[in-house]
């Protein structure tokens, strides 16, 4: 089963450059994926996992050789030209964006559900026998 990146199974989505960030949980653990915001022919999408997460930023928050040579890997893989200015971008991007990855909850969150559809009222022999509020349960049982 794949995902929309970026879509409703992100827990975050936000555009910066040219670029769109969105945080999946990807192989069972929080990830930053970035893709172009133009849709590009062979573009893929880039991912850091939360385990790889250390070895974009040093502890003065600038960019490590690794997260400068993954620039160039992501430009490739997002069918960019790999650019000196392309590049830059990209380790920026990275490096704005490792605080979310590293606050992201370790699993999906599943939404509630409860909040009310509607009202109904249960009449037998044109006597009131019940009178609630409609909610959908997290199995999707109506309630």
């Amino acid at each position: 089963m794949g995902i929309i990146v970026g879509g409703p199974t992100a827990w975050k989505v936000r555009a910066q450059k040219d670029l769109v960030v969105a945080f999946h949980w990807t192989n069972g653990e929080p990830s930053m994926v970035i893709f172009p915001q133009r849709r590009r022919l062979g573009a893929g999408a880039f991912i850091i996992g939360l385990s790889a997460a250390f070895k974009y930023a040093e502890r003065t928050g600038y960019p490590t050789p690794y997260c400068i040579r993954q620039a160039v890997v992501a430009a490739g893989v997002m069918a960019m030209d790999q650019t000196w200015e392309t590049c830059k971008n990209i380790t920026e991007v990275i490096l704005e964006n490792l605080e979310d990855l590293i606050r992201m909850p370790p699993e999906r969150q599943k939404k509630d559900n409860t909040a009310p559809l509607g009202t109904a009222t249960l009449y037998a022999k044109g006597e009131k026998i019940v009178e609630g509020e409609i909610t959908v349960g997290p199995e999707g049982s109506v309630h």
